[in-house]
């Protein structure tokens, strides 16, 4: 695969590379890029076409004590993530198709005890990857040879450690021994934070590509321009013109 395509054949390439395709959404609390979760509804029935039936969600809540899954239904989640529309037509595409959701998000209890200082740690985000990362290993480690989509939320697909930080995503190459293929989709996001120029000058420069592409166009790693051939922990990228964050919706 040659330069830039569309998502459909970036997910293709990734699974005829790996067994385990990883792709993100781009959130901040309630707010997200609706975007990267319409993208994901394209990447599902990609995968369905690759002959993927299984999908693991960082958002999904543990069915039962110990048992990640499987999952046929939409959860309930009032205010949350799996009451947001896009998220549920994503969802929703998974089922319509025959799959089976699971869990794989750490488990760990509110209390009111709790240390919530503890909770924005390093040490306790470290912990939360890793146990993301060993729930992600005993669903592959449960069926052998079948494929499996994860979906995740912003960088813990990663599979670079960033100084401190040891994201999931390298946790599970190290535990599983399967180099997952990683998608980006958060790299034009605006999540509002400055020194993002260059991104616009990068949007301005693929504008005839992305037009012809419907907006949105997929690309492998080693064949990135500049800058994003230094982002480094992920296999391709999704670029985009709709980038915006928003808390519409729920």
């Amino acid at each position: 695969m040659e330069g830039w395509c569309p998502v459909e054949d970036l997910v293709r390439w990734g699974f005829a590379h790996a067994p385990v395709v990883m792709a993100n959404e781009a959130h901040n609390g309630l707010a997200r890029c609706v975007r990267t979760r319409e993208v994901g509804v394209r990447m599902i029935r990609a995968a369905h076409e690759a002959g993927v039936r299984r999908l693991a969600m960082e958002a999904l809540h543990w069915p039962g004590r110990d048992v990640p899954g499987p999952i046929t239904a939409i959860q309930d989640d009032e205010g949350g993530y799996l009451a947001q529309p896009e998220m549920r037509r994503l969802i929703g595409t998974a089922l319509d198709l025959g799959w089976t959701l699971w869990a794989y998000e750490a488990v760990f209890d509110f209390t009111p005890d709790t240390d919530r200082d503890h909770l924005r740690s390093m040490e306790f985000t470290n912990w939360r990857e890793r146990e993301q990362a060993a729930n992600l290993c005993h669903l592959v480690d449960a069926a052998p040879g079948e494929p499996l989509l994860v979906w995740c939320g912003n960088g813990h697909a990663t599979k670079e450690k960033c100084e401190d930080w040891v994201p999931m995503g390298w946790h599970f190459r190290e535990l599983s021994g399967v180099d997952a293929f990683v998608i980006d989709q958060t790299v034009t996001v605006d999540f509002g934070e400055d020194g993002q120029r260059w991104v616009r000058e990068l949007l301005a420069s693929l504008s005839d590509i992305l037009a012809a592409h419907g907006g949105t166009a997929g690309i492998l790693r080693d064949q990135v321009p500049p800058p994003l051939d230094d982002w480094a922990g992920v296999d391709a990228f999704i670029v985009s013109t709709d980038n915006e964050m928003t808390e519409d919706g729920a």
